[in-house]
């Protein structure tokens, strides 16, 4: 089965919206923008793209500028499993002055499926405002008397777009991350654009349209290859057995998460639910469509996990000196390693005093039972204080002896001054092994020492020095009111390439060395 190739067509829509020109209004006027479409669900034969017009009605009396994110949700049955995929895409959007339609081509589809569509559109006029249009659905069907299209107006006009809402979107798509990017792109184009400009910027919408091709073919393969391996992953003999053992005992699959490196290769994990809320899990690899490994993991597997650690003697000796001790069981964790369970069975005493019993079960035999403990040695302790009593009282006496010599300047010795950590240096260095991967086409390493780079400098230049993470030096910033956009942008792009949420472009990466290394020199 063909993959729904929705990824293809919104990178294609992206492309159309990053054409239109950027503008920076200088004066306010009052006015709204609505988004509004003639229905709510939208039936197609497979085969067939999928438009929608979306009406827009603009009020301002001047073009508005903004950011158009959509959100898709693709829904796929294959194999007797139910499985769902969600990615936002997000680029710079015009608004006309009044009314006026623009075209959403989603694709196509060769089998039937459902795509739910959410559209937010984010701008600035005196303040930040929003317009969300959600809930729309596309329905690929297989026959043309299925279609069951019907007038349902959805209307959404713009509202305040507040600094919480920004705050709370964070970390769940690159909104934030795209809004910075305009509002830079402001900054650069003030003046109006005359012929030459018009010219190069003409240039670079040939060249943008060429990458994004390029980018275009790379989203379709990898995600025709993700297609078809959960197609022999549904396939599998040995799948299909524990899957359907799962969903006799009621648990329906929640999501499922799979990394292909070709067709029939590639790690997986699926997770599941019952209607109690008990959970479960199947995870392994697969090697050229054979299983290799195969994880189950159920709160009945859990349980007689525990029940044999329980019957095993060294572990009740254990368990009974804890107890003697004034240790109850707090909690039990259990993890898989390939064919190896590991055990651990934590402990802890009034006196904030913690133990834990460990063990590894192999073929139903328990092994390796060790017991561990962070109990405070109170007879040590005193030890402790002694000695250091007895350091304080020594080190005394030496400085008074010392100090008691005559002063001369031969018998001075200057104490040799420690190097200072040359944190620029060091930030540095990074970026220039950052591009060095980049162009050994290491993209998740590039984008992530880029980041270190950039972090290293903050931290130390802001006189934090130490090791810290994006939020933490975007939040200090922000809290002192310096200036943060720039470096937040930067980090978000990196955390997108490094997990695979965004495709790595040498665009962004210059942008990131170049910001970088303007604000270290």
């Amino acid at each position: 089965m063909r993959a729904v190739n929705i990824k293809l067509w919104l990178l294609f829509l992206g492309g159309l919206f990053l054409l239109s020109p950027i503008v920076s209004a200088s004066l306010f006027s009052s006015g709204d923008i609505t988004f509004s479409v003639d229905q709510k669900d939208y039936y197609f034969k497979t085969g067939e793209n999928a438009i929608i017009p979306l009406n827009i009605e603009n009020t301002y009396g001047k073009q508005i500028d903004g950011l158009l994110t959509y959100t898709y949700t693709q829904e796929i049955n294959q194999g007797g499993m139910h499985m769902s995929s969600s990615n936002s895409q997000s680029t710079s959007f015009s608004a006309n002055d009044g009314e006026t339609i623009q075209a959403l081509n989603f694709g196509t589809s060769d089998n039937p499926s459902e795509l739910d569509i959410n559209l937010k559109f984010v701008y600035t006029e005196k303040e930040s405002r929003v317009v969300n249009l959600d809930g729309l659905k596309i329905h690929f069907v297989s026959d043309e008397n299925q279609k069951q299209n019907q007038q349902n107006q959805q209307s959404s006009s713009s509202e305040k777009y507040t600094e919480s809402q920004q705050t709370q979107n964070s970390g769940q798509d690159p909104f934030s991350q795209m809004q910075q990017q305009l509002n830079q792109m402001r900054n650069n184009n003030q003046q109006p654009q005359n012929a030459q400009q018009a010219l190069q910027n003409n240039q670079l919408s040939q060249d943008s349209s060429a990458l994004k091709q390029q980018m275009e073919k790379q989203m379709k393969e990898q995600e025709a290859m993700k297609q078809e391996f959960q197609k022999q992953l549904a396939q599998n003999q040995d799948f299909q057995k524990e899957h359907q053992e799962l969903l006799n005992k009621g648990y329906n699959l929640t999501n499922a998460d799979v990394n292909p490196s070709s067709n029939n290769t590639g790690d997986f994990e699926l997770n599941y639910q019952n209607k109690d809320g008990n959970q479960a899990s199947l995870k392994g690899h697969m090697d050229n469509g054979k299983m290799q490994s195969l994880q189950k993991d159920t709160p009945e597997s859990r349980q007689k996990t525990l029940n044999q650690l329980q019957q095993n003697k060294q572990f009740q000796e254990y368990q009974k000196q804890l107890q003697k001790q004034g240790y109850s069981k707090q909690n039990t964790e259990v993890s898989q390693e390939q064919d190896k369970t590991n055990v651990k069975v934590n402990y802890a005493n009034q006196n904030n005093e913690t133990a834990n019993i460990s063990a590894d079960i192999v073929n139903n035999t328990v092994q390796n039972v060790e017991l561990q403990k962070t109990e405070k040695d109170k007879q040590n302790y005193w030890w402790i204080l002694l000695v250091l009593l007895l350091l304080a009282v020594f080190g005394y006496f030496a400085y008074k002896k010392l100090n008691n010599k005559p002063h001369q300047e031969t018998d001075v010795i200057e104490k040799k001054k420690e190097k200072p950590f040359d944190y620029k240096s060091e930030s540095i260095k990074l970026l220039e092994e950052s591009k060095k991967l980049f162009g050994q086409k290491q993209y998740k390493e590039a984008y992530g020492t880029a980041g270190q780079a950039l972090r290293l400098f903050l931290s130390y230049e802001n006189k934090l020095n130490k090791e810290i993470t994006n939020d933490e030096i975007i939040n200090y910033l922000r809290y002192h009111k310096k200036e943060y956009k720039e470096a937040k942008e930067c980090f978000d792009l990196c955390s997108l390439v490094e997990f695979a949420k965004y495709q790595a472009n040498k665009k962004d990466f210059d942008k990131i060395i170049e910001y970088t290394t303007k604000i270290i020199k």
